[in-house]
């Protein structure tokens, strides 16, 4: 029996339980929506309650599949009366008694609605959703002297670095001309945004974030830029009009706003190269039906969805099968003459791969 936390990896988490060969029992998805009613109250039990106990009588009377499944509710109703966490806006768990297998996770992110499947691998459509939805992303609030960097993901504030240069008190400048002292405060500047970039190329590396903002006044963000390597240059989405003195929680907010945007412009880019690659008979297909050709037959490369719901959960599982990537778009609109699913191609039908590995990514992941 296992129990996971939201400080485990979401997306290698995702991609074990897609891996997850069926179960010759019964196994339980439930996500619940843990975000607080307007008196602070969670509202998930009523739900549980009705739904996961209503469920057992559709199991034949002493067998071993109703056998397992009242366990499974035991399981499920002792784990949320024990192990939730006040700050959890999401949870989680995959169950099956019978196949000695728990898992449990709670996220700082929000799920939508309460949901419950059951089947013999885990439902996965709900938590690729998440994944894709909120990734990772660093912020740079600087000055001439100092800086925090901060990580962001999934609704939280995975990490926070500080950077402090030493400052040039007024005497320093006694007796120096004019220009000399400009050179001299320049050159500090330099430093200063020299360590500050080497320290946000770490923390970019090290916690994996798929994106950066920079932040500070009209001075320093110009010595910034010019010091980025071209790695972490590439990342750099936007410039937020914030100083050193801004709360992190607003950090935050800006940062996801201007996020939320970037992805949905770059969203509708890819989305139309794409459409254009189907309609010529590129390296595309759309359709749910065709989509789920080419992911059994292991062509498609990344698959664009707008909804989680029904066969999406059958592309997730066939996609985590075949290392494709799936994406999930906010305007629905998007994708509907392409009956809600597209999917970019490592070779055309008919024609054989030219290697065992998935060619490079066309759409920016």
């Amino acid at each position: 029996m296992e129990t996971t936390t939201a400080a485990s990896s979401l997306a290698q988490t995702l991609d074990r339980l897609g891996r997850m060969e069926p179960v010759p029992f019964p196994l339980i998805s439930l996500y619940l929506n843990a975000q607080p009613d307007n008196r602070g109250k969670d509202n998930y039990d009523a739900f549980v309650r009705k739904e996961l106990r209503g469920r057992i009588d559709g199991f034949e009377l002493r067998s071993a599949e109703r056998e397992s499944f009242e366990k499974d509710v035991a399981a499920v109703e002792r784990w949320l009366s024990e192990e939730v966490r006040p700050s959890a806006n999401g949870i989680a768990i995959f169950t099956s008694s019978g196949a000695d297998f728990f898992e449990a996770l709670q996220l700082d992110a929000p799920i939508e609605r309460h949901r419950l499947t059951i089947g013999d691998r885990p439902h996965l459509a709900p938590l690729a959703r998440i994944v894709d939805r909120y990734p990772r992303h660093a912020v740079l609030v600087a000055d001439g002297n100092a800086a925090h960097i901060y990580v962001f993901g999934r609704g939280r504030t995975i990490g926070r670095e500080d950077v402090a240069s030493p400052k040039m008190s007024r005497t320093d400048a006694g007796g120096w001309s004019q220009m000399r002292y400009q050179r001299h405060v320049e050159n500090l500047q330099l430093h200063h945004a020299k360590e500050v970039v080497e320290e946000l190329h770490r923390i970019v590396a090290e916690d994996r974030a798929q994106y950066v903002f920079l932040a500070g006044d009209e001075v320093i963000v110009p010595v910034l830029t010019p010091q980025l390597p071209k790695e972490l240059e590439k990342k750099v989405v936007g410039v937020l009009r914030l100083d050193i003195r801004t709360p992190e929680d607003e950090v935050m907010q800006a940062a996801e706003e201007a996020l939320s945007a970037h992805v949905a412009a770059k969203e509708a880019e890819c989305v139309e190269e794409l459409r254009g690659e189907w309609r010529a008979g590129g390296l595309a297909v759309a359709g749910m039906k065709k989509v789920l050709e080419a992911l059994t037959n292991g062509q498609a490369d990344e698959v664009w969805l707008s909804t989680t719901e029904g066969e999406a959960d059958d592309v997730v599982q066939r996609a985590l099968a075949t290392s494709a990537t799936v994406r999930f778009v906010e305007n629905p609109e998007l994708l509907a003459d392409m009956e809600g699913a597209v999917a970019s191609l490592r070779y055309k039908p008919g024609a054989a791969p030219r290697d065992n590995s998935p060619l490079e990514r066309k759409v920016e992941a």
